[in-house]
């Protein structure tokens, strides 16, 4: 099978986390077929998460606005557009992150060969388009291992998992520019705080409120702070931003990644860019409600998620909680040579 793979297809539409989730098996793939070319499906809204992608050939679009109209003639006018975008490009193997039924349909009738999916239950009509599935019902088994699964299943070697995210050089040169435009020293120890989760699900949030007195707290004992956000979430910052560096409205996602590298420790909810920063390399405190934190929590570092001592919801996690969890962090930061 190896020797006949020249062109790869990886789906995930979305969100960030779920596409960062991705990255070992893009990895993975890239060890097992060296030699091929690897482009990636996802919603044109998130293509930018793919930055930090190293040397991935192409990205394909699907159409938020498409997608989000409910309109048969715009939804019909893409998916004919992908269809032959993707007979065009020749894939011998496609492997779908999500296992939508429209996209095991749409790999079938594409013509590749090998058609891979992860499913979240058994499903017979969708398996039967799929040439290898994998049911992704493992609780307590983390995404990304639950996606190398699929890839193992499908023949692939094991090689050491690799869950690197690159920051373009331009982006990183952009956080020290806003380091420095912010007085802040690359040399002092800096305390990077995601307040917000981008899908904004009820329990997932930590108190605005909160996260200032964490703020507080460690500007007290002599450490640098930046609060991050997108850029809609600037306004909910404007009370921070007097005291604190906000980067929401100055800094595009990959910019902000390349802040958090710049940076000690990032404290946050389960958001795309807690997933970001921990595959760039940083230590994480991610502050874990009622998702579970062994599926989608830190990666292989369990015991960096901060989780209610009684309740499910993020806001029953109490500020000592978190001011304890991020002592240790700092102190074993700062304690490396």
């Amino acid at each position: 099978m190896k020797d006949t793979i020249e062109n790869i297809l990886m789906i995930r539409r979305g969100a960030i986390g779920d596409i960062i989730f991705t990255l070992p098996a893009y990895y993975m793939l890239k060890a097992n077929f060296p030699n091929s070319k690897i482009s990636f499906l996802v919603k044109d809204r998130y293509s930018h998460v793919l930055g930090g992608f190293p040397d991935l050939n192409k990205v394909l679009f699907m159409s938020n606005k498409a997608l989000t109209s409910k309109s048969i003639l715009q939804i019909g006018k893409m998916s004919t557009e992908l269809f032959q975008t993707i007979r065009d490009n020749n894939y011998q193997l496609a492997v779908d992150f999500v296992g939508h039924g429209e996209h095991a349909f749409l790999l079938w009738i594409s013509g590749i060969k090998h058609r891979w999916g992860s499913i979240k239950s058994k499903k017979p009509i969708r398996q039967w388009f799929y040439t290898n599935t994998f049911i992704r019902d493992l609780p307590d088994m983390h995404l990304i291992d639950q996606h190398l699964k699929l890839l193992e299943q499908g023949g692939l070697t094991s090689f050491p998992v690799k869950n690197q995210y690159i920051v373009p050089q331009d982006n990183l040169e952009q956080a020290k520019a806003l380091f420095h435009e912010w007085n802040l020293s690359l040399q002092k120890p800096t305390v990077f705080i995601q307040p917000f989760t981008g899908d904004g699900v009820y329990g997932k949030i930590w108190p605005i409120e909160r996260y200032v007195l964490l703020a507080e707290y460690w500007q007290s004992q002599g450490l640098q702070v930046v609060f991050g956000g997108g850029p809609a979430e600037r306004e909910k910052l404007n009370d921070v931003a007097p005291r604190f560096p906000v980067a929401a409205g100055q800094a595009d996602f990959l910019t902000s990644v390349g802040l958090t590298t710049l940076s000690s420790i990032v404290v946050g909810g389960d958001t795309g860019l807690m997933h970001a920063a921990l595959a760039a390399g940083k230590r994480t405190i991610m502050l874990v409600g009622p998702t579970n934190y062994l599926r989608i929590g830190p990666y292989r570092h369990p015991e960096w998620a901060v989780r209610p001592q009684t309740g499910n919801l993020i806001e029953d996690i109490s500020i000592e909680q978190v001011v304890e969890a991020t002592k240790i962090a700092v102190k074993d930061e700062l304690a490396k040579p």
